[in-house]
């Protein structure tokens, strides 16, 4: 019972899709435009810094919360925060009600990852940036992330139900990353230096304006 309960609430906060609603008061679907889904940085992208901010915070305290409510509510139930936070990411990823189609659900994985190892988060972020830098891609902060938590998170709870959950909303999370691939290949998406230098270049316009 605790384990269905974890599912159900981390799904349920999981679903909740700050960038669609947000969208949708402007008329627009991030699912058909930008990078054709509800994740933090298409809302960014299309919805600019103040909702794409508001966005990645929502969609990262997800799979914080879920953590937090489910080790709460089942304090005797090991595994009642990861399943809850892996739950919690696999609702941003598939909400039910907008057909499944949802985020990429690496912020709300993050959530996660903090919400259960503190260590393990600043770790991995570490690496991810890191390995981000090297490739010149930042889809690969995805990747090294989505790869190397289960193990992480397996070294230090030893627990294989743990290993299986995190390794399917892992998988899910590199799924919905591969597609940024062949547009990074096709030079369809910036790089991080491009992205760095486009950053750059909007902060000195805008103190060149309030000279």
């Amino acid at each position: 019972m605790e384990f269905a309960l974890s599912l159900l609430i981390g799904y349920l906060l999981g679903c909740i899709s700050p960038s669609f609603f947000l969208s949708k008061t402007r008329g627009i679907d991030l699912r058909n435009v930008g990078q054709k889904n509800l994740g933090t940085t298409n809302a960014f992208l299309i919805l600019g810094k103040a909702s794409g901010m508001l966005v990645m915070v929502v969609d990262f305290m997800k799979g914080f919360i879920a953590v937090k409510i489910a080790e709460l509510l089942f304090p005797t139930f090991g595994i009642a925060g990861i399943t809850a936070g892996a739950a919690a990411i696999l609702g941003h990823i598939f909400p039910f009600y907008i057909r499944f189609k949802g985020g990429k659900g690496l912020a709300t994985l993050g959530g996660l990852i903090l919400a259960t190892d503190w260590r393990g988060f600043l770790a991995l972020a570490v690496i991810a940036i890191a390995v981000m830098l090297i490739s010149d891609w930042g889809c690969a902060a995805s990747f090294s992330t989505a790869i190397l938590y289960p193990f992480f998170y397996f070294m230090k709870s030893h627990s294989y139900i743990s290993l299986v959950l995190l390794e399917v909303v892992c998988i899910c999370v590199l799924v919905k990353h591969s597609v940024n691939i062949p547009r990074l290949k096709a030079g369809e998406e910036p790089s991080v230096r491009m992205a760095v230098k486009k950053f750059l270049h909007i902060v000195e316009d805008e103190h060149y304006n309030e000279l």
